[in-house]
């Protein structure tokens, strides 16, 4: 699944290096911060709430960002496609997203890129960022719960010894 992101990815925005010094803009941030919400809204709990999770989606979100082959291209494209989904669906434009085998169809379409580097890969962060919770997992194997960005007490806490 990696391998097909990354490859995909290359084709959209290439493999050389790129300038990482620009960054999302404030609506940009929101915008994408809303698809997360709406996966937690669709397959979420009161376990495992958005808000927990904003650290460590942000820290996300910034090394996507920082590092190339950077997925700024492809934010910014899905904030744009967003906008446009919106407009001829509504409220269902998420449960388009995430449901409607339309929308992985075709390969070629900017649609497809988005679901898979985008929306895919934003509903895999969900779940490794504390959304197993949801299913009822307590104890996540690796799951430290830190960021630069922690706003929230960690999930397990490292005790030295004494």
């Amino acid at each position: 699944m990696w391998h097909e992101s990354q490859e995909l990815l290359e084709q959209f925005v290439g493999t050389e290096l790129q300038d990482t010094t620009d960054s999302l803009g404030d609506e940009q941030r929101r915008e994408l911060w809303q698809l997360f919400v709406a996966i937690h809204d669709t397959w979420g709990s009161d376990a495992a709430r958005p808000e927990e999770m904003d650290s460590r989606w942000r820290e996300f979100i910034h090394e996507k960002c920082v590092h190339s082959p950077s997925y700024l291209p492809v934010y910014r494209l899905a904030c744009r496609l967003f906008g446009q989904l919106r407009r001829v669906h509504g409220a269902q434009m998420y449960d388009y997203l995430f449901f409607d085998p339309e929308v992985s169809a075709d390969p070629l379409t900017e649609l497809y890129r988005v679901k898979k580097l985008v929306v895919d890969e934003f509903i895999r962060v969900y779940v490794s960022s504390g959304g197993f919770r949801a299913y009822g997992g307590k104890n996540y194997g690796g799951f430290v719960s830190g960021s630069r960005f922690r706003s929230q007490r960690p999930y397990r806490t490292f005790e030295g010894k004494q």
